[in-house]
């Protein structure tokens, strides 16, 4: 009887743990951060594996990280992506969640500048609104401004071709496989990075034969990286 009893307990821990690892991936794909935490934390509970623990850890970055940047609070905001892009995921999906953490460094550094130069701005603008001198003029130099800020960040974001190979290598977790080595083979037709990582069978002779392990792009302007089928 206690034997049937710890079978049966044991059955209903296996079923909510991968019912709540299920909906925390599936919110993962819909970018529901703090669902999927939610659904995380439950699996967690309910067996502490290193995969929930890695997907909760990460999720809860992102959700809070999420809020403060809604709440334009982008300071902590920045300091949640950068504690996620620090953290050294192995899984899957928690490469994808230390993929977003990158991607949304700069778009929080870009969101404080703004809020900055908005600040000292606000005050001669309303100036020279009651001056009634020229406003029209002095709207379209702002809006010349704005572009030309918007050009300078675009830019300035624009991933290099060593920074691409390594975002790479830590989705790939290179630094694991001693024996893999990756190299880039072209630009993509949308401009993205592709990248051929492999491993060489007899790395002392030039004519060593390569085994494919995947090829991988990365957009230079989100940072993401992803497999090439």
């Amino acid at each position: 009887m206690v034997i049937f009893i710890v079978l049966i307990a044991s059955g209903c821990v296996t079923r909510n743990y991968d019912s709540n690892m299920d909906l925390g991936k599936s919110q993962l794909n819909e970018e529901n951060y703090l669902e999927a935490h939610e659904a995380f934390e439950l699996a967690y509970k309910e067996a502490k594996t290193p995969e929930a623990k890695e997907f909760m850890v990460l999720s809860g970055f992102l959700a809070s990280g999420m809020k403060k940047y809604d709440d334009q609070d982008f300071d902590s905001a920045k300091s949640d992506f950068e504690e996620a892009t620090a953290y050294k995921a192995k899984y899957r999906e928690g490469k994808l969640m230390v993929s977003k953490a990158v991607e949304m460094q700069p778009v929080s550094d870009s969101a404080t500048i703004e809020a900055v130069e908005g600040n000292d701005e606000a005050e001669p603008a309303e100036e020279a609104t009651v001056d009634g001198t020229n406003g029209s003029k002095i709207e379209d130099e702002a809006a010349t401004d704005t572009i030309g800020k918007e050009e300078s960040k675009a830019s300035v974001s624009t991933l290099s071709k060593s920074q691409a190979e390594k975002l790479v290598k830590d989705y790939v977790d290179m630094e694991n496989f001693p024996k893999l080595n990756i190299e880039y083979d072209h630009d993509a037709e949308k401009g993205d990075y592709i990248f051929h990582v492999f491993e060489v069978d007899e790395p002392s002779q030039k004519s060593g034969h390569k085994t494919t392990w995947g090829w991988y792009g990365v957009n230079k302007k989100t940072k993401e990286v992803y497999e090439v089928l």
